[in-house]
């Protein structure tokens, strides 16, 4: 007999199955596996085990670590995120999932060694060397990364249930950092102070169109239309390891956002001084040139741009300190103050939907109802509806 299949309970069977024989000590090794899910699932899976012992592919779920397992996963999934999801998340095992779990056999990884980790990481861990716990964002973000990895390991049948699923109403609250949103006033101050730099374009553009930072380093003049007066968004700039790469942008599709006139006018101006700055270099500017490049027309570096766009904003008196990704707040705060639809703002950010553009900008939101009610008011009154006369 090379395998067996014994019911545990509804929908539960335990798998036993012929290793071969130890030349040591000369007895039969067998190895025992759970499933869910029907008979049939049962004969598919226990096939699956014999051929993999046939093959010698065979893994002793019992022999596998946690450590293991993550990187297997991590090499898995290379394929199926983005490059730079892909770094993110091997700094996390490699620094804080592999050190706290890692020595653990992956069959035994229970709830109490996650809630140990979590408790840890609650109240230490910090890279930086200063005393207190990792971030709630952080440590949900953890989570999210062990859970996806444990899930995949039970996909593979190699653990019964995944330790994580008793944690997901038990997450560490996270309180949404306050926005910075620049007004008009302040924005104009802000365009009128970095006027002489390169960074004004990306600047422009980002007020002008809510555009996230990668999507407007990837425009390029063929995606302005001249006649229009429109910026097509249809990929996206990343920066990895690995250097920089054109990528869609985060909806996974592409989108056109009507510029203002001021906008319009500044971008042409710039379309004329670039593609003279470009010929003294002997560089001919054409359609695949892009708008916010460097001096010889190659990409700006993501996180170059936010580090001059920091320390310029920080020579600037009498302005909040606000981020790079504050100035596209800016522009959907302004537009929502201004009474556009918020269905049109989600279309200019690239939200999926109209709810993420709401809930973000919940704080705007209360001050539209408020004016909503003050002008139904101002229409009744207006009205001077009163009793009628019989």
């Amino acid at each position: 007999m090379t395998g067996h299949i014994r019911a545990r309970s509804p929908g539960s069977w335990e798998l036993r199955y012929f290793l071969g024989t130890d030349p040591a000590t000369g007895k039969r090794k067998y190895a025992t596996a759970t499933v869910r899910g029907g008979r049939k699932d049962a004969d598919k899976e226990l096939r699956r085990l014999l051929r993999t012992v046939d093959t010698g592919d065979y893994v002793d779920p019992a022999k596998i670590t946690v450590r293991e397992w993550l990187a297997t996963w991590l090499a898995a999934v290379r394929d199926e995120i983005a490059p730079k999801t892909h770094e993110r998340y091997s700094e996390i095992v490699n620094n804080f999932l592999a050190p706290a779990l890692g020595n653990l056999p992956l069959a035994k990884l229970a709830p109490v060694h996650v809630q140990k980790a979590y408790s840890d990481w609650s109240t230490s861990g910090r890279r930086d060397g200063k005393p207190g716990g990792l971030a709630p964002q952080s440590r949900r973000h953890f989570h999210r990364i062990l859970s996806a990895a444990l899930g995949r390991a039970v996909e593979q049948q190699l653990i019964a249930r995944n330790p994580c699923d008793v944690f997901r109403k038990r997450l560490p609250k996270v309180e949404r950092r306050e926005m910075t949103a620049l007004t008009a006033e302040q924005s104009q101050r802000l365009l009128d102070a970095i006027r002489h730099t390169r960074v004004y374009w990306p600047v422009l553009i980002a007020l002008a169109t809510g555009a996230r930072r990668g999507e407007i380093l990837a425009l390029r003049w063929k995606n302005m239309g001249d006649s229009t007066g429109t910026a097509r968004i249809v990929e996206s700039l990343e920066q990895t390891k690995a250097g920089l790469r054109f990528k869609p942008p985060k909806s996974g599709k592409g989108r056109a956002i009507t510029l203002p006139s001021f906008a319009i006018d500044e971008l042409r101006r710039w379309k004329r001084e670039q593609a003279e700055e470009l010929l003294k270099l002997g560089v001919r500017q054409t359609g695949d040139t892009l708008v916010c490049a460097r001096a010889d027309g190659e990409p700006m570096q993501p996180r170059s741009l936010t580090h001059e766009f920091t320390v310029l904003m920080a020579r600037i008196k009498d302005l909040p300190r606000a981020r790079l990704h504050d100035l596209r707040h800016s522009h959907a705060t302004q537009l929502l103050v201004a009474g556009v639809h918020p269905k049109i703002a989600q279309e200019r950010l690239g939200h999926s939907t109209v709810s993420i553009t709401l809930d973000l900008y919940s704080h705007v939101t209360a001050t539209m109802q408020e004016d909503a009610a003050a002008r139904i008011d101002a229409a009744f009154r207006s009205a001077k509806i009163g009793p009628q006369s019989g």
